[in-house]
């Protein structure tokens, strides 16, 4: 992508969360459906870390700080960036132990080799900025650091061949008539503006290229943002199953894309 492209696309990105930020914890943390995601993707990073120590923690797109100040419970000191200074605004009010700057990712206010792990969550599709990203979060990483990536679109989900595709779409009609019959109170589809989706198969190549190597890469079925109590109940056992069973068979097809890498 061309400086003047990701220039603008980038201002673009920024005056919207720059408007919506207070809407940004309503939209984006407080739906059930995303709490459960959540806690499912802390646990499998945990479970990923085992009893490795960290001193220091980084997340690129940190928006109002949610994943962030949950890493106090796995790491000593963390630092959150993010290019919207209304939604760091609130970040600093609910967190104020979080150590934050207004900054865009490709080029980062840290040295070299300072920290321990660095991790995106659902971001990494608003930066435009793939290849420039791997490069800065590779530098501020330490060897050996941890590189995570948690929740990024993956553009194969809506084909035919894929059967993911079909267990959204019943999910999504489930949800329709629990809304219509007064059975579910669903959340508004959010519209962002323009965001990249991606190739898994490309996006693990981009993370070698960077000089990762990658430990845990797999995608995962994110149902729609519902606050249906029936349907959620199944939730957290049906996460558990696809990543088991399912993203082994089918690693690429999944609507979301994980990947724990490590700083050679």
């Amino acid at each position: 992508m061309s400086q003047n492209l990701y220039t603008e696309k980038s201002k673009v990105q920024k005056e919207y969360y720059n408007e919506t930020a207070a809407k940004y914890d309503h939209w984006h943390i407080d739906p059930p459906s995303a709490k459960i995601v959540d806690a499912w993707n802390f646990d499998n990073l945990k479970l990923f870390l085992g009893a490795k120590k960290i001193k220091k923690s980084l997340e690129l797109g940190c928006g109002t700080g949610r994943l962030a100040n949950s890493l106090f419970q796995i790491s000593e000191e963390v630092y959150g960036v993010d290019l919207s200074e209304e939604v760091l605004k609130i970040a600093k009010e609910k967190y104020p132990k979080l150590k934050l700057e207004c900054s865009e990712v490709v080029n980062l206010p840290y040295p070299d080799n300072y920290f321990d792990m660095v991790i995106i969550n659902g971001s990494l599709h608003h930066f435009f900025a793939v290849d420039d990203t791997f490069k800065e979060a590779n530098r501020v990483l330490k060897t050996g650091g941890t590189f995570v990536l948690l929740g990024e679109p993956n553009s194969e989900f809506l084909k035919p061949y894929n059967p993911f595709f079909y267990t959204w779409a019943i999910n999504r009609v489930f949800s329709k008539i629990f809304s219509h019959i007064g059975l579910n109170k669903a959340s508004k589809e959010v519209i962002e503006p323009d965001a990249e989706s991606y190739k898994p198969w490309i996006l693990k190549k981009q993370l070698k290229k960077a000089d990762f190597d990658v430990k845990i890469f797999y995608t995962y079925d994110y149902f729609v943002r519902s606050n249906n109590k029936f349907l959620l109940k199944f939730y957290k056992i049906y996460l558990k199953l696809e990543n088991k069973i399912l993203a082994k068979i089918f690693p690429y097809l999944g609507l979301a894309i994980q990947a724990f890498s490590i700083k050679k």
